[in-house]
């Protein structure tokens, strides 16, 4: 999965006199070209990554590009495949460093081609719609990956006859559609799949191209033409609202990365990572089905004005059912980010304690308030320490740290943030252009010494995997949750003539030795896990840097090894009859299955007992903790969808409160204290 792509606002139509079309192309291309040289030179001069540029890169560079354009193995026939190979798949070494592009337009059109092949097939097929028939015991393979492409004309036109069958069930299933209604629809799919292939331009093919090359170096070194980052640019001078939601594209869907903290889609508490959208209604239109199309042009549906409404039609992770989530879209700022606090009380040892608990979205600094001269600008550092000082005044006698589903933001507020908990000393290393440097506290001062915890998931990344392991490595905090994202590289952006080049230059080490890239943070104490790994995280990309280490910084390792195993087994005994972690337990199994399973039937009665058999799944998981939490049974999974949206409705603080992770965390900080207090 492409788990940090850039968000591209393509708003921008390109208007050129048709007459002078092939002289501007000819044009473009000579440039392209030699950005291409550029590109290559810089690559082999200042990225991480030492690769050989050989047939072997040139085999994998023309694997991705095809993946690129057909994910799915769907759109190529297996001649069309080998007649591409055949030609490109011992040249795209030479090309990319000579700097030439001519293999990007050539197989493109061959992709046009097919793709117009399937749209002919299938506007057959829907102009006698009783020749599809949904009684059959059939089943498409709809995730294609890892299946070959089609050899023969029979397989090739049965599978898009079940695509479009599948299609039309879950018009059907989402939207009630009747029949006739769902007919229609897919014909109007049919003009904008068209409407799309035709919109593609020179630069749009371009940087599919040049970013198959990049894929070989690492997940992270991305091309961005000069229309994609102008683009964005008014995009964001104009302020154009959305749900506060990162979205990528991925075989063929919209899929939310990450939530954005106090967005829409955060308030809303519904829309999560992982989620699916299919489709987009703005402004009281009809929902516009979206698969398939453009990022862009999905971020560009689904933002607007602030104060507008838009609808979004989901398939939940962990869901083979469609549901409908409303937003009204609003401009997320700086300040809408900031850290948030409460107080939890917990029992042990027949004593009581007072626990902090800190919940901090990103690492967040207002840049331009700090470089205007502004003693007032917001940082996360600033914050925590007047959280801390608040606190303080109530006595509290532990702190919690929660970095859960925080993506990271400014190294420099983690150096900072680690000082408020450490009188001084290196936090972590960067290793780049083979020296390797550190950054570190040096202020002599302690602002906290009283016990933390810190909580992190496998949404938890870079700059937050940073600040856990250095309390980690310190002894200064236990960690617990699931493992976190393992995001550990360091990028910079070089200008190109057409556009900017992204590229990866360092990695980020532990104070001992380790680095967080690919393995993440490991906790002290194991919590349920809530994603799938294989789905989420650096070591489900596509070439990912491996993990290695350099000198440590440290003499040896903490010494709280006794202490970690004390609160484990106190945490396992606790936990073998906790609602809230058992529920997570089954939650995962259930996830897993359904991302295991790559088919789906098209038989009408079939599909829907399906649906029911899942529907009765989560719903049997939810009474379960339902009863064990003395609370009401659940009637029916309709009466699951509404308490999960009432649900949503609450206040996130209270939410925090009531959170399993987060009780269970204060009891295990409780546990640490009270074994102090005994010693």
């Amino acid at each position: 999965m492409k788990i940090y792509r850039k968000i591209i606002v393509l708003i921008g139509i390109l208007l050129i006199a048709i007459v002078s079309v092939a002289k501007v192309d000819t044009e473009k291309k000579i440039q392209m070209n030699k950005v291409l040289s550029d590109i290559s030179f810089s690559l082999e001069t200042t990225h991480y990554k030492n690769l050989d540029i050989n047939d072997e890169f040139s085999k994998n560079v023309l694997k991705n590009y095809l993946n690129t354009l057909d994910y799915n193995h769907q759109y190529f026939t297996q001649s069309e495949v080998d007649g591409i190979y055949k030609k490109w798949d011992k040249k795209l070494d030479d090309d990319f460093l000579n700097g030439n592009s001519k293999a990007a337009f050539d197989i493109y059109d061959v992709y046009k081609k097919a793709v117009e092949r399937v749209n002919k097939y299938q506007t057959k097929l829907l102009k006698n719609p009783k020749s599809l028939d949904f009684t059959l015991d059939e089943k498409l393979v709809y995730d294609r990956e890892n299946e070959p492409y089609f050899f023969t004309k029979e397989e090739y036109e049965n599978h898009w006859k079940k695509m479009l069958k599948s299609s039309i069930l879950s018009l059907e299933d989402y939207e009630e559609l009747t029949y006739t209604e769902s007919i229609d629809r897919m014909k109007s799919r049919m003009t904008t799949r068209k409407r799309l292939l035709e919109k593609k331009t020179t630069d749009d093919i371009y940087s599919y191209f040049v970013n198959a090359f990049l894929k070989e170096y690492d997940p992270h070194t991305s091309y961005f033409s000069a229309k994609e980052i102008t683009d964005f640019n008014i995009s964001m001078k104009l302020q154009l609202s959305g749900i506060g939601a990162v979205l990528t594209g991925e075989k063929g869907f919209i899929k939310v990365v990450k939530i954005m903290p106090n967005g829409p889609a955060a308030k809303g508490k519904e829309l999560q990572p992982e989620d699916k959208i299919i489709a987009v209604a703005t402004d009281g239109k009809t929902f516009e089905d979206i698969m398939d199309w453009p990022l862009g042009d999905a971020v560009n549906l689904i933002r607007g004005k602030e104060g507008t409404t838009v609808k979004l039609r989901v398939i939940p992770s962990g869901s083979k059912t469609a549901k409908e989530y409303t937003f009204v879209r609003e401009n997320v700022k700086l300040e809408d980010k900031g850290a948030r606090y409460f107080i939890k009380e917990a029992k042990s040892k027949n004593s009581n304690y007072k626990i902090g608990v800190i919940n901090l979205p990103s690492f967040y600094m207002d840049f331009d308030a700090y470089s205007k001269g502004d003693k007032n600008y917001k940082s996360t550092t600033r914050d925590v320490k007047e959280i801390i000082e608040k606190l303080n005044q109530e006595n509290i006698d532990g702190l919690i740290i929660d970095l859960r589903n925080n993506g990271g933001g400014s190294l420099s507020e983690v150096n900072n943030l680690m000082g408020l908990f450490i009188p001084y000393g290196p936090v972590v290393q960067v290793k780049e252009g083979g020296h390797v440097n550190y950054l570190g506290d040096r202020d002599m001062k302690t602002y906290f010494n009283k016990p933390v915890i810190v909580m992190v998931n496998r949404l938890s990344a870079s700059a937050s995997e940073i600040f856990a392991a250095a309390m980690q490595d310190y002894g200064r905090g236990i960690i617990v949750g699931t493992p976190t994202f393992g995001k550990g590289t360091v990028q910079t952006i070089k200008q190109l003539d057409l556009g900017e080049l992204k590229y990866t230059n360092g990695k980020f080490y532990r104070i001992n030795g380790g680095s967080t890239q690919h393995k993440g943070v490991t906790p002290d104490i194991l919590f349920p896990p809530t994603y799938d790994s294989t789905e989420i995280g650096e070591s489900s990309l596509d070439n990912p840097l491996p993990w290695d280490e350099v000198k440590s910084l440290i003499n040896g390792e903490n010494n709280n090894n006794e202490l970690k195993k004390y609160l484990i087994r106190k945490h396992k005994e606790r936990v073998v009859n906790n609602p809230d972690f058992i529920y997570d337990i089954k939650k995962y199994d259930i996830i897993e299955k359904i991302t295991k399973d790559k088919e789906v039937s098209l038989n009408r009665k079939i599909r829907e007992m399906e649906t029911k058999k899942l529907e009765d799944k989560w719903l049997t998981i939810a009474n379960e903790k339902m009863k064990a939490k003395n609370e009401p049974k659940l009637k029916d999974y309709k009466a699951l969808e509404e308490y999960n949206k009432d649900n949503a409705k609450k206040d996130e603080i209270e939410l925090l409160k009531k959170d399993g992770g987060i009780i269970e965390t204060v009891k295990i900080l409780a546990d640490e204290i009270a074994l102090g207090r005994k010693q």
